[in-house]
């Protein structure tokens, strides 16, 4: 286990660095100067040298890059050119909004889906699997803002259980940003949930073919109790892959989502940035949904080691090997 939690982190650290230069040399190579990026090519030449002289654009690019790239780390990414923020501290006061919204909703979806992917699967052959089916194809075909404005319109204006938008911050009141928090991240699981629970209903179906299903009922389970005791772990590994690759897609999700509920997050925070030609702090938050995701797959990786013994056993092997 150790020697993959090595492999693991080695590998984060790896993708990170090689990320942070990928999102540093496109913004350069293909959008070009960034100081016209953010005054347009109407600026004059006077403006344009005091903007690159402001943001240390004449320096080197590897000088540029390395500065940025330990400006992450002292937490020292400058100053927003339009908004006049700290990028570092605004990027810092809204991830947590974000992280919860998304890990949420991820949790959400896991559990509700590997329950009806399971039930599903146990009763593919009669109305109440058919039913399953049919729910989760809506779900799948219902766009998230639709959703979000379907709850909005029953949830908060007609039974008024709700509030409709804003965010209240776990530190001020931790019941208020529940309350603020479940009609985002239930607008988000919707297609989440259904895609991940036809995963599941899938894999189980699969799974009650196995050899070790009917050994398990010979010695007496009921076939659901079978499923449900030796099936889980080899679906939870496919739900937990699916629900991971699916994690970039959750992200976009929650850039319209916060703006539909008017949530301060860092989704919020990039449509402002990409509207006011913020190219330096448009980079910043790249780079820090890429490193969310890099966490992300980090601790699937871990999580396969902690469920499938195989896969703890293949690494220290490789390893040896």
């Amino acid at each position: 286990m150790f020697r993959l939690f090595l492999r693991s982190v080695v590998t984060l650290i790896g993708s990170a660095l090689i990320g942070s230069l990928v999102v540093f040399l496109l913004l350069r190579l293909l959008s070009g100067d960034v100081a016209t990026i953010i005054l347009g090519k109407g600026a004059t030449p006077e403006a344009l040298a005091a903007l690159r002289d402001e943001l240390g654009l004449n320096r080197s690019w590897p000088q540029q890059y390395f500065d940025w790239l330990f400006g992450l780390v002292r937490g020292d990414l400058g100053k927003s050119y339009a908004a006049q923020y700290d990028i570092f501290h605004e990027i810092w006061s809204r991830l947590g909004l974000t992280f919860s919204l998304s890990v949420g909703t991820l949790l959400l979806s896991a559990i509700v889906a590997l329950a009806a992917g399971i039930y599903s699967a146990l009763h593919a052959r009669d109305w109440r699997g058919g039913l399953i089916d049919v729910i989760a194809q809506l779900g799948l075909a219902i766009p998230t803002f639709w959703a979000a404005l379907l709850l909005i319109g029953l949830v908060s204006v007609r039974l008024g259980w709700l509030p409709a938008g804003g965010y209240v911050p776990w530190s001020e009141d931790p019941v208020g940003a529940i309350r603020s928090l479940i009609l985002p991240i239930l607008a988000l699981s919707i297609p989440m949930i259904s895609l991940l629970a036809r995963y599941v209903r899938s894999s189980m179906l699969e799974v009650t073919n196995e050899d070790y299903i009917r050994t398990a009922m010979a010695k007496g389970y009921t076939r659901p109790r079978a499923v449900v005791l030796h099936g889980t772990r080899n679906a939870s590994i496919q739900l937990l892959t699916v629900a991971t690759l699916q994690f970039g897609t959750l992200i976009a999700g929650t850039v319209v989502i916060e703006n539909i509920f008017a949530l301060p997050g860092l989704g919020k925070m990039l449509i402002e940035a990409v509207g006011n030609r913020e190219a330096v702090v448009v980079q910043s938050l790249v780079f820090v949904v890429m490193l969310m995701i890099l966490v992300l797959n980090f601790i699937m990786d871990i999580s396969y080691g902690l469920l499938d013994p195989r896969i703890r056993h293949s690494s220290a092997g490789g390893a040896h090997g």
